[in-house]
């Protein structure tokens, strides 16, 4: 949003110019946002596998990991860190509750016990082992990011492509989306652009290809196809998933194969992303550029995402109805 302000001309002042301005302060505000988000991230992979308890420390532990001043290190321990601490507290704090105290301590277990033990062990295991370990490996992927041969790096641009199309939204979408996200902090953008291309793609492609080939789709489908498409365009790939559901194997396979292709079309028109905003209007609001190499770069990924959902849906729905036939025969 403050880029966008500048954009329209709104002044940029910070603290040490006197009074900041508006966009300074929405911008700091943004900034804040990203310090919390992997501590976030940390503490509710805890809590989702023991519950409240283990959300505070996480928290707290999480983002100790990603203090780089306090640690000492050249860079904090990332979004590979939360992951490992957040399992780390998760499962310590579950075996945790269940240690059986007398009725009087009972009561402290869940409120005071467990979080105090809990920070201080894993709270002085992250300052001495756990941070500093974590913070080379998340340094060293940065630096073999910024190192990496063009040959590999559209290798892993396919990866990432193809895990952010591949479930819309789900575990392996969120992994592929916090990692690229993760790497902002690090002014390293041109990730996070595969991520604002290849995640609206499933949702338009499935709902443009309603249009263009209709036959393939039920009623229910061709209803929904203007919803998808202008959702899916602000980078919401859900409404893809009624499509996937339907025909899991080939909608599935298209939108897989298109993302990893785009993935690598991104890298190499070098694609850059700043920050999360509305999908395809990224570029107007001063988000994504190249602005021509964005819209080509989609316009190519929505063809190719097109093109296989109708071949690869045509195929499948022909087999399908020959395998009907075939086992109509044999009843009779």
């Amino acid at each position: 949003l403050a880029n966008m302000l500048v954009q329209f001309g709104l002044p940029y002042t910070d603290m040490s110019k006197g009074a900041p301005s508006f966009t300074w302060v929405v911008e700091s505000i943004g900034y804040l946002g990203f310090t919390f988000m992997i501590p976030i991230m940390g503490a509710y992979i805890a809590s989702s596998i023991a519950d409240k308890p283990a959300f505070a420390p996480a928290f707290l532990v999480c983002y100790l990991a990603n203090d780089k001043a306090l640690l000492g290190t050249q860079s904090g321990a990332g979004f590979l860190g939360a992951v490992v601490l957040g399992l780390a507290i998760g499962y310590f704090v579950f075996w945790f509750r269940k240690v059986r105290l007398g009725k009087a301590l009972q009561p402290l277990l869940g409120s005071m016990l467990i979080p105090f033990v809990t920070l201080l062990v894993f709270g002085v295991l992250t300052y001495y082992v756990i941070g500093p370990v974590m913070s080379d490996l998340m340094g060293g992927l940065l630096h073999f990011l910024n190192t990496i041969p063009p040959s590999m790096k559209f290798a892993a641009a396919f990866l990432v492509g193809a895990m952010l199309a591949f479930d819309m939204g789900g575990p392996i979408n969120k992994t592929a989306w916090f990692f690229c996200f993760s790497l902002l902090e690090k002014h390293i953008y041109d990730w996070y652009a595969i991520v604002g291309v290849v995640a609206l793609m499933p949702p338009v492609a499935a709902g443009l290809a309603t249009f263009i080939a209709p036959k393939l789709f039920t009623q229910q489908e061709k209803e929904a196809a203007s919803s998808a498409i202008v959702v899916g365009a602000t980078v919401a790939p859900e409404p893809a998933i009624p499509y996937a559901l339907a025909a899991p194997l080939p909608m599935i396979t298209a939108n897989t194969l298109a993302g990893g292709i785009t993935g690598v079309l991104v890298i190499a028109f070098g694609i850059k992303r700043l920050a999360p905003g509305l999908g395809i209007f990224d570029p107007l609001i001063g988000l994504m550029s190249p602005v021509g190499s964005f819209y080509l770069v989609l316009a190519i990924g929505l063809a190719l995402n097109i093109s296989f959902i109708i071949v690869l849906k045509g195929l499948w729905l022909r087999r399908k109805a020959k395998a009907a036939q075939q086992e109509l025969v044999h009843e009779h």
